[in-house]
């Protein structure tokens, strides 16, 4: 009888701990609908080095910054109304966006997408138009905006109150290891892609993701990089004449074509021996070395070359070994090129003039 007074004791207090326990979960259950309907938080998580605001807004100073914030809350709460009608008036939008801000400004600069001030009262009005809006300088240490990024998504991806986690790190596959962790533990379904680049990094769209975008907000193509780099010395190197599409993937920075002026009329206007043969001078030439040309912009700096007679020539003067370098296309210069027979096509045909009459004797 003794033995079995102690089983119903011990029976009785498991009970007891089993209601307490299950009142306790209650009431955490309770707490935890309470932060999600009362409180709950849009996160939006910008990494600023490749996902960059348009060149607009860039521009327009103070009031850019704060336009950009304007377009981004509506776009955000457009978006979470269609998701979730219920949730659209409630809980706080926090914005941060992560960037190396002297490398940030730069590559704008040498973009000529605006100028330093602009770029600083950019920022000034994007900060100033909500308490919960910043844009935060990681400085030129290598992928620091990523490691914060990362940390930010794991952490409050995770927090009951967060409805929701805009992210703007579509072009950079790295992010990838942490948003299958998300997706492991169950959280993956409250991140939205923020969409700035019109392509995806691949390993991010096979996560199949809901992504948004904001008309007018960001750049749908990316910038040339500002930092100098060593390049191949064949003038016909299609990566150096074409630009590169990727700041990350390359780090040269070329002067971007103005498309509303014609190239002669740039400043300076891009070399010809440059692009269609080789120059010598270097860092003396008065023309341009650094242009991304596209083909159309090849064929019309053929075309200008072709309209430029040599003037030495028309004086019945000698050239001199400058005029000479930076005059003369002969096959000799670009007979090592891929393409000289389709260069001297354009200036040997025997529908123009003789290329004497443009550049020079080829003696």
């Amino acid at each position: 009888m003794r033995e079995l007074s102690v089983w119903k004791a011990a029976h009785k207090t498991v009970d007891n701990e089993k209601t307490i326990l299950q009142r306790t979960v209650i009431r955490l259950e309770r707490n935890i609908d309470g932060l999600k309907d009362d409180n709950p938080l849009t996160l939006c998580l910008i990494d600023g080095d490749g996902t960059i605001f348009s060149q607009d807004l860039w521009a327009a100073g103070r009031t850019g910054g704060r336009q950009a914030a304007a377009l981004l809350t509506k776009g955000i709460v457009d978006h979470v109304a269609g998701v979730d009608e219920s949730s659209s008036n409630r809980g706080q939008l926090w914005v941060t966006i992560y960037c190396n801000k002297t490398g940030l400004m730069e590559t704008l600069v040498k973009n000529r997408i605006c100028e330093a001030e602009q770029f600083e009262s950019f920022l000034h009005g994007f900060n100033q138009a909500s308490p919960l809006f910043s844009i935060v300088d990681v400085g030129n240490v290598k992928e620091a905006a990523d490691t914060k990024i990362k940390e930010y998504l794991r952490v409050f991806t995770c927090f009951p109150q967060t409805s929701r986690v805009y992210f703007g790190g579509a072009h950079d596959n790295g992010y990838t290891s942490t948003l299958n962790l998300l997706d492991n533990e169950g959280f993956l379904d409250k991140v939205v892609l923020l969409r700035g680049y019109r392509n995806l990094a691949v390993e991010l769209k096979n996560l199949n993701l809901p992504h948004l975008e904001i008309e007018g907000l960001f750049m749908t193509q990316k910038l040339q990089s500002n930092t100098p780099k060593k390049i191949s010395a064949n003038p016909y190197n299609s990566e150096y004449l074409m630009g590169s599409p990727s700041l990350e993937e390359r780090t040269l920075g070329p002067r971007v074509i103005d498309p509303n002026l014609p190239l002669s009329r740039h400043k300076p206007p891009p070399c010809n021996f440059f692009y269609l043969s080789n120059c010598r001078q270097g860092t003396k030439c008065h023309y341009g070395h650094d242009y991304s040309l596209t083909p159309e912009n090849l064929s019309e700096l053929r075309v200008n070359a072709k309209k430029s007679p040599c003037y030495n020539i028309n004086k019945n003067t000698e050239n001199s070994p400058n005029d000479r370098e930076h005059r003369n296309v002969s096959p000799s210069s670009i007979a090592d090129s891929a393409r000289w027979e389709e260069q001297k096509e354009l200036f040997t045909s025997p529908q123009r003039p003789s290329p004497n009459y443009y550049f020079g004797s080829l003696s």
